[in-house]
């Protein structure tokens, strides 16, 4: 054969080529482009941010649905990365160009780095499907009819109700106050206070602060009493007067109300976001595991009910009762003259401490008391004492202070 015939042959084979590539790019039925995909793509991620906006201050009462909810915002931050890969590879290579070059060319010399597949798509859809489906059983679910077999309680502050306690007897009063939010990835939020006095007893007075999120199944009046009995040893006696108090409450007698402050719902969503940074923590896993992030447990953990983000708690106590051990007569006379101590100690749960301070949560509250009257007679003209504990997965604060006696505020004001 000629040489030239050998080009004819030659052209003709490589024309072959070059035209079966195309029928095979373009008339194959089961090769799916990436155009296709893309745009599959870009629909499931519209879907997903679609029913994320929807869900965003639905108020989701139960564990499960906001487990769900962290999940498909994960896939849809998922979605968005592979969507922007696909589009730059797309504007990197010309798509016809594209197809020819792996029709016609052996893969060890054009690889295949098409960033999209199939499979990775409809992975995609099957979630936006699902994310539709987790939107409507919201839907379904926050209508007003669905709360009516609850306690009555939780039914109202569910709907948005705040709720309102007052009783006096002899020289005792009683407060109970809650107010609710929906709080964005926190669902269903409550501030409760709780008030206690007795003009004849005032070391009995206390007043408790908490914060929680709000399930379906929240007995709000038990998870308060739980956390009265898991302050310590150091409040037992007054957790068990709390707790009695918190058993007289009447619900007959307890009033709802419309939210009007918006200070308030600010102080709410402030006391949520400011004390639980973390919307996910123990919940994400369930809330038997420690922390959704796997952080180690701490002292803290599972000491309160996982709903709850928030523990504040104030009282009195009496530095002479603290000090009847002491043999120091010059001590003991100067404590004498001290009118009651106010303490307040707070429990954050789910935050966590950069510093991370090595004392163990047990050994501050046994000598918080002490440490404060000690303070307190080395330095007279100090009226305030505190303590810090943390860890990875908690922290607390211990307060106590020293009232300014009346003998006291005319002695500054002669100087």
């Amino acid at each position: 054969m000629t040489e030239k015939a050998m080009e004819v042959v030659g052209s003709a084979v490589a024309q072959e080529i070059v035209s079966r590539g195309f029928s095979f790019v373009l008339s194959s039925p089961e090769k799916v482009s990436q155009e296709d995909l893309i745009e599959r793509l870009e629909m499931a991620h519209i879907k997903l941010d679609g029913a994320l906006e929807r869900s965003r201050m639905m108020p989701i009462t139960i564990m499960a649905s906001l487990r769900l909810r962290k999940k498909l915002k994960d896939v849809f931050k998922e979605c968005a990365d592979l969507l922007g890969k696909a589009r730059d590879r797309q504007n990197v290579i010309p798509s016809l160009r594209r197809k020819v070059m792996h029709a016609v060319l052996p893969s060890f010399i054009v690889p295949n780095q098409d960033v999209l597949s199939s499979s990775a798509v409809r992975k995609f859809e099957l979630y936006a499907n699902e994310a539709e489906k987790f939107v409507r059983d919201l839907e379904s679910g926050c209508s007003l009819s669905h709360y009516r077999f609850l306690n009555p309680l939780i039914r109202h502050l569910l709907e948005g109700k705040n709720l309102s306690y007052h009783m006096v007897q002899g020289s005792q009063t009683c407060g109970l106050s809650i107010w609710t939010a929906s709080v964005e990835e926190y669902g269903r939020v409550a501030r409760l206070d709780f008030d206690y006095k007795d003009r004849r007893a005032p070391l009995r007075n206390f007043h408790l602060t908490l914060a929680l999120r709000l399930y379906e199944s929240t007995d709000i009046l038990g998870v308060t009493a739980k956390c009265l009995q898991s302050l310590g040893p150091r409040f037992k006696s007054l957790a068990d007067v709390a707790t009695g108090e918190l058993t007289q409450v009447c619900t007959q007698d307890v009033s709802y109300y419309d939210p009007v402050c918006s200070v308030i719902w600010r102080n709410v969503v402030g006391l949520t976001t400011g004390w639980s940074p973390d919307p996910f923590c123990c919940i994400e896993n369930g809330p038997t595991k420690p922390c959704a992030n796997n952080i180690n447990s701490s002292e803290l953990t599972g000491r309160f009910p996982q709903e709850v983000m928030f523990v504040s708690f104030d009282c009195r106590f009496s530095a002479s009762d603290c000090s009847r051990s002491s043999n120091d007569e010059a001590h003991i006379n100067t404590i004498k003259a001290w009118p009651p101590l106010e303490m307040a100690v707070s429990f954050a749960p789910h935050l966590p401490d950069k510093h991370q301070r090595g004392s163990s949560l047990h050994q501050s509250e046994e000598e918080i008391q002490t440490k404060a009257i000690n303070c307190f007679i080395r330095h007279p003209e100090r009226t305030e004492f505190r303590m810090f504990w943390g860890s990875a997965h908690g922290y607390a604060i211990f307060h106590v202070q020293k009232p300014v006696t009346k003998a006291r505020r005319a002695s500054k004001r002669r100087r």
